[in-house]
């Protein structure tokens, strides 16, 4: 609808204005024009009206006078009727049309001698079949007085047809003028509220791409008006809205990636244990994309306490085998809480270490507590003289000998991991043949595993033979990877040690054994300082740090160690170093 649109709207308002002030105009106009005619009609007709009383009061012959006064004024359109009041003569009687057009009461007062002024509307025509029009009469009724008596009355008469004649004529031309001014004020309504509304049409597009999101939109309006002032405004908006979105596209980037390059997981979640956001790390952790956006028991209990009670909660979760740090802070907008942060740590590494430390002191306390406790013992049996002959004196002293090479031993492994650790382990590299090298490890535990039915086996490359290495320090690694094997491996096992070229620059050492295995749990541990198997599965006790010699001496060479072990089916080590002096 038209009306509905500005220009509808603008022209209805201005076309409303204008035919109201038009027809106010031309009633006022009317009733003047139609008051003045009427009102000096009415004074002439009266000043005529006495001048012929006048003249029949003054002369003799009444006949004539009234003849010739009736012939005077008819040339002017106007019709005089005598009425003789005394008489009952027939030319003192009114006319029938007067006394059919003249009300009663003022026939009454004509007849009385008064003076009367009065506008009369009548109908032209009595005959029934055709159209009665109505015609208007100026009516003007004078006495005749002769020696102050009432002898009649001068009845003048005049049409007013020119008068609504002129009305009509200027009913047409106001009406004539009307149509133009319709016409013109339509054409001038319209351009005016084009002109008014293309500015705003042109803003009106341009918001419209702006809540598309078309920040770079302007609105080319060069005016000095209000609305030019609007397009001013609206530019400067779509200036600041732009800045502004793009700050907060920045923003909104840089906790995305903050968010993403966390290693702590962040959960955002609203009151109904819906989860709003999740970083890459928390449905990593939660597995949320099994759970949907709904959370687990666990953390629907600390929402529930931390919206009821508007705290900070931390607790620990222990899910699939993992221990979660969890920390739920509640989210606030303004004064009231809309949902819940949480912060998830995987602290089973941490754990894991704390309990390490642990057994580190109770490790080191027993490897220590032991043999002093036995050097305390038998020094004191010796300084006592239970020891009487010369051969308990020797079994004694040989028992504190071998104690102090065992408390000697758990000292230099501190020492070299201390050193290894700080970086100032130094190798002494030289070309070594790794066959010769394996084989010799291989004697050296050769009655142990016979004595506990356990075959060692190697195979080497036979291209291993100008290896640029530190011997006594791989030997070491070996020595130790081939001790544990030969502990956690029951009878008629099988020990493999494997070496071979891997690729350019690169050789691959394998320590496998048929023994009970690590858990896969206790893998990532293995080479942390202290770490030790369940003893319950161990044929002896070590200290804990074999491994962690074993780590560092491998990385010191540039090289690296994995291990990979199942339950019941053995564990295998895999080493990894560096050289480039392989013979082809």
């Amino acid at each position: 609808m038209i009306f509905r649109k500005v220009v509808g709207k603008l022209w209805l308002t201005i076309v409303g204005l204008v035919f109201v002030i038009l027809l106010l105009l031309s009633l006022f106009l009317i009733q003047y024009f139609d008051h003045y005619y009427y009102h000096e009609q009415s004074k002439n007709l009266s000043k005529l009206a006495y001048k012929v009383s006048q003249t029949l009061e003054a002369h003799p012959e009444r006949k004539n006078a009234v003849s010739t006064t009736r012939e005077l004024v008819e040339a002017y359109d106007i019709d005089l009727i005598v009425i003789d009041l005394p008489s009952k003569k027939e030319d003192s009687d009114p006319p029938i049309q007067l006394r059919s057009i003249i009300p009663k009461e003022d026939l009454n007062d004509i007849y009385s001698g008064k003076e009367l002024i009065t506008r009369i509307s009548y109908k032209t025509s009595q005959n029934i079949t055709s159209n009665n029009e109505k015609s208007d009469l100026l009516v003007v009724s004078v006495p005749i007085k002769r020696n102050n008596q009432l002898v009649g009355a001068v009845v003048l008469s005049q049409s007013l047809d020119i008068v609504n004649q002129t009305t009509n004529d200027l009913k047409k031309i106001i009406f004539g003028f009307a149509a133009v001014g319709f016409i013109m004020v339509t054409v001038f309504s319209f351009f005016l509220s084009t002109k008014i509304t293309a500015p705003i049409r042109q803003m009106q597009k341009a918001a419209n791409l702006v809540a598309q999101g078309d920040f770079n939109i302007r609105v080319n309006i060069r005016t000095n008006d209000e609305i030019g002032d609007l397009g001013i405004s609206f530019n400067q908006m779509a200036s600041q809205l732009e800045q502004t979105v793009k700050d907060l596209s920045t923003e909104k980037e840089k906790l995305s990636n903050i968010l993403k390059s966390m290693a702590d997981g962040v959960i955002t979640m609203n009151p109904d244990s819906e989860i709003i956001m999740a970083n890459p790390p928390a449905k990593k952790l939660l597995d949320i994309y099994q759970y949907g956006n709904q959370l687990n028991d666990f953390l629907k209990e600390m929402l529930d306490i931390v919206l009821k009670q508007e705290i900070n909660l931390t607790k620990d979760l222990h899910y699939n085998g993992r221990i979660l740090s969890v920390i739920m802070t509640p989210l606030y907008s303004g004064h009231v809480i809309i949902g819940a942060v949480t912060i998830l740590r995987d602290v089973t590494y941490e754990r894991k270490l704390d309990k390490l430390r642990k057994d580190f002191l109770a490790n080191v306390s027993h490897e220590l507590r032991t043999p002093i406790s036995m050097l305390q013992g038998y020094s004191e049996a010796i300084i006592d003289g239970i020891a009487e002959t010369d051969e308990e004196k020797k079994e004694l002293a040989q028992i504190i000998y071998d104690e102090s090479l065992r408390m000697g031993r758990l000292v230099n492994e501190l020492l070299d991991l201390a050193k290894m650790e700080s970086g100032n382990l130094q190798l002494q590299y030289c070309k070594t043949d790794m066959d010769k090298l394996i084989k010799k490890i291989i004697r050296k535990f050769f009655n142990i595993a016979k004595e506990h039915e356990i075959e060692l086996v190697s195979e080497v490359d036979s291209r291993l033979i100008n290896v640029v290495i530190d011997p006594d320090r791989i030997e070491q690694v070996l020595t130790n990877l081939i001790d544990n094997a030969l502990r956690h491996t029951k009878k008629n096992g099988e020990i493999k040690i494997k070496a071979r070229k891997k690729s350019l620059g690169e050789m691959l050492i394998e320590v496998s054994d048929t023994g009970v295995g690590i858990p896969e749990e206790d893998l990532p541990f293995v080479f942390e300082r202290f770490y030790k198997a369940d003893k319950a599965r161990t044929r002896g006790s070590g200290t804990g740090l074999g491994l962690s010699i074993v780590k560092n001496i491998i990385q010191a060479h540039g090289g690296s160690i994995s291990v990979s072990s199942k339950i019941g089916q053995g564990t295998t080590f895999s080493i990894v170093l560096p050289t480039h002096n392989l013979a082809d």
